[in-house]
């Protein structure tokens, strides 16, 4: 399977594209997608469904992913990585901890193939903030990277909003403290003492021996497996995307050496399959 790498952390295109000859591949960073006029097939980890004209598609690191051309189709590419969203220089605004806080949300919500905004009137921001990046950056005018920099954290936050939305109305049993629980749980995934089960239930006045159950009910999930499974995709990130070693990562994220890290990465999040090596990408 081959991996297409990217030492560039920002870069935009537009391609018009009758027959696409590359073939099932990964990238080493986020792609989003939005399908400015055509139709097709897309195919994330050998799950194939129809493409169309305004489709907005979030492909994360190292998932197998290829297009199948129906109609001639324009893409827009946005592919950037989390050094992008360092310090601001023009301005001094610094993103670098809400796109750590972030990153596992959009590495983890987005493993099916399908659109990600299912809110109308989020499909016309995304697509004015998309033609607006897209602009900025071939023009190259004053201000454009601090410009770019900024329409691409509103867009983020639309779509980590949507996956949010889609979690909820997934779950019968969701509700609105289940929702907080997990806003917690996401900003602050690296303080093991915020995460111990006392502190969660004192945070959201909840008795120590039922928050578990009542998160599970909400959800679907325990919460011990929802922390877990949460570490697990910023392990697994930051081992792929960054130059910490993996005992770094693991004292950071809380487990107990590398090889306990290791362990749990290989029960939560097991290899995905392949695309069908015969699919056109």
């Amino acid at each position: 399977m081959h991996i297409e790498n990217s030492t560039n952390p920002f870069f935009v295109s537009r391609e018009e594209v009758t027959v696409w000859t590359r073939r099932p591949h990964k990238h080493n960073f986020f792609e989003l997608v939005f399908i400015e006029a055509g139709s097709g097939l897309q195919c994330i980890n050998q799950n194939k469904v129809p493409y169309t004209t305004g489709n907005i598609f979030l492909l994360p690191p190292y998932d197998c992913h290829s297009f199948t051309i129906g109609d001639p189709t324009v893409f827009i590419f946005i592919r950037f990585n989390s050094l992008f969203f360092r310090k601001d220089r023009l301005h001094m605004m610094d993103y670098t901890e809400w796109f750590q806080n972030l990153h596992y949300i959009l590495s983890s919500y987005n493993r099916q193939p399908g659109d990600i905004i299912n809110n109308s009137s989020d499909k016309t921001m995304l697509v004015n903030l998309i033609m607006g990046i897209y602009g900025e950056y071939v023009n190259k005018g004053e201000q454009s990277e601090s410009i770019i920099r900024a329409h691409m954290f509103t867009l983020l936050n639309i779509v980590m909003r949507n996956f949010e939305q889609s979690f909820r109305y997934g779950n019968r049993n969701f509700d609105r403290q289940a929702n907080d629980i997990i806003q917690y749980v996401q900003y602050n995934l690296f303080d093991n003492e915020k995460l111990r089960v006392e502190s969660i239930a004192g945070e959201f006045h909840l008795s120590p021996k039922y928050v578990g159950e009542y998160f599970k009910k909400k959800t679907g999930e325990s919460l011990k497996e929802y922390i877990l499974r949460s570490r697990v995709n910023v392990a697994k990130s930051r081992l792929e995307n960054s130059e910490q070693t993996a005992k770094e990562i693991a004292i950071e994220l809380g487990f107990t050496d590398a090889s306990h890290m290791s362990k749990v990465i290989r029960k939560y999040d097991p290899p995905h399959s392949s695309c069908d090596s015969t699919a056109l990408a």
